[in-house]
């Protein structure tokens, strides 16, 4: 992880440059002819660049939180998921040469994938989009009764001791007109990563198959490389791709060598794939990125197909 000049209370760095993807994970893609850069691949647009590991995936106090003496603890969080990445940095090597993981290795990965599914910019905005459209929906109810409202602000006005801004028929009008945006702490979303504890064991319990890669392609990642399809998926509102669901395929790209498939039937196994394969994986990839895809490889033709899925991210849609 990078490391700022800027110091805590203890006198030790103060990590403010933090990755969402880790940056040993991403050496998993660097380009064996041009290192130690990753090209990236960016939806919207369509110049190819490169950029080294430890400059990629990094945002500015991404797992800062107030703890509830009010101080900023930028460390916490960040320090629990390299203890995680510590662990599984020698798996990874391990699955590289063909050995698949047992007992507490399994544990790890599965800890390890579970987080990578839910510390990305990709879930932390459907959770704050999510918050923020369920506000404003359930603003617009208690704002369509006219006395039920004016009631509720004058009681708010009695409570805080002090008159608002605008007059409750005012305040009203304005709500159910939706000309304004909701904010969401951030520090909600980041709660909400802790959703991988539970996440964890049901990839510890599903079947994986190891994917190699051709000579002729290897794999992709992506800011977002939890992927979840369902290739026989039932009527609405049945189609569903939670990990629950007895129909699911997760894939995970572990290096642009390797590719992991989980499902719920079959064997565990390594699998050599062939061309054809590489590329529907890949598409799998490209399609759940939110902006970002990391390759191994500076191709148009892979160019083209991030082009193509500029906005077909996951999404979590409130109704």
């Amino acid at each position: 992880m990078d490391v700022a000049t800027n110091k805590t209370y203890n006198g030790a760095p103060k990590k403010k440059r933090q990755h969402y993807l880790s940056e040993f994970y991403l050496r998993g893609f660097v380009d064996p002819y041009n290192k130690p850069y990753v090209w990236l691949y960016e939806k919207g647009n369509k110049i190819i660049r490169k950029a080294s590991p430890k400059d990629l995936c990094v945002l500015k106090e991404y797992y800062s939180f107030t703890t509830p003496e009010g101080e900023k603890d930028s460390e916490s969080f960040e320090n629990f998921l390299a203890m995680i990445e510590t662990k599984v940095a020698p798996i990874f090597k391990r699955i590289e040469i063909g050995e698949i993981p047992e007992e507490d290795e399994r544990w790890w990965f599965s800890f390890f994938i579970a987080f990578m599914m839910t510390r990305v910019p990709n879930y932390r905005d459907n959770v704050e989009n999510a918050v923020a459209d369920f506000i404003r929906k359930f603003s617009k109810i208690c704002a369509s009764n006219p006395e039920s409202f004016k009631f509720s602000v004058e009681q708010f006005e009695r409570e805080k001791g002090k008159k608002l801004d605008k007059p409750p028929e005012e305040l009203r009008k304005y709500i159910l007109g939706g000309n304004y945006n909701i904010v969401v702490n951030p520090q909600l979303s980041l709660g909400m990563t802790t959703v991988a504890c539970d996440l964890a064991p049901l990839f510890y319990h599903m079947k994986w198959q190891f994917l190699r890669a051709t000579d002729k392609y290897g794999f992709v990642t992506c800011d977002n490389p939890v992927y979840r399809f369902d290739p026989n998926p039932g009527p609405p509102p049945f189609d569903g791709v939670g990990l629950l669901n007895r129909n699911i395929e997760v894939t995970f790209p572990v290096s642009r060598d390797l590719t992991i498939l989980g499902t719920w039937e079959g064997v565990e196994k390594y699998i050599q794939t062939n061309n054809n394969q590489v590329k529907e994986i890949n598409r799998r990839t490209i399609s759940s990125a939110s902006r970002f895809v990391f390759a191994s490889i500076k191709l148009e033709g892979l160019n083209r197909l991030v082009q193509k899925h500029k906005n077909t991210a996951p999404q979590l849609v409130v109704t």
